[in-house]
């Protein structure tokens, strides 16, 4: 079984380009696992302090939080999200009877590069630095796919459908900006990536 995380920014096209590569026999989607195995949120949390190093990175999850200009309740997400991550990379790594079938996981650990970006003040570089560090302490997926597209693209995606964090079009084009800028953190944090640079186009 081979785990490929799925990764990009908001309006970039991940959904297209999961579904085209989910169209080969040979791959199932975490989801999908998920749900066919009935696996709760809880058990994949119970996973994620079963881990030897859990406490240490839930006060880094805990620091970043804290840097995080975003409402308590997005916060709060933040840190369950996280977590629900890791231990969705534990269960993925405890299982046989998935065979050799690739596995892609839609928003995985590497994502959190992306859940961490706002429009709004906040220091950026020390959050950067306690995520580098969250990263060093997990299980990395085998490969990630960095899903991109065209500045404008991504823009007019965005504000055609809208976005739960966004309320106006400066916010969106701000949020862009700042979300392509860990994009190339992730080359570098991650043991093998690839970019899938989507195609122009504004449907879909």
């Amino acid at each position: 079984m081979k785990i490929i995380e799925i990764t990009g920014v908001a309006g970039a096209g991940k959904s297209h380009i999961l579904k085209t590569l989910l169209k080969d026999k040979q791959t199932i989607s975490d989801e999908e696992i998920i749900k066919r195995y009935h696996i709760r949120e809880i058990y994949l949390i119970y996973l994620f302090f079963k881990s030897k190093n859990a406490f240490d990175i839930l006060k880094i999850l805990l620091k970043i939080s804290k840097e995080l200009n975003m409402s308590l309740y997005d916060k709060f997400n933040f840190i369950r999200n996280s977590i629900k991550k890791i231990g969705k990379n534990k269960y993925f790594a405890s299982i046989s009877f998935i065979d050799d079938r690739v596995v892609f996981v839609d928003e995985g650990i590497s994502h959190i590069y992306q859940n961490i970006v706002t429009t709004k003040v906040q220091n950026n570089l020390k959050i950067l630095i306690l995520l580098n560090e969250f990263i060093s302490l997990i299980d990395k997926p085998d490969e990630v796919i960095i899903v991109d597209a065209p500045t404008k693209t991504i823009i007019n995606r965005l504000k055609r459908r809208g976005h739960k964090r966004l309320r106006d079009s400066d916010d969106i084009e701000l949020f862009v900006k700042n979300s392509k800028k860990n994009l190339s953190i992730i080359e570098k944090k991650f043991n093998k990536t690839k970019t899938i640079f989507n195609e122009d186009r504004e449907d879909i």
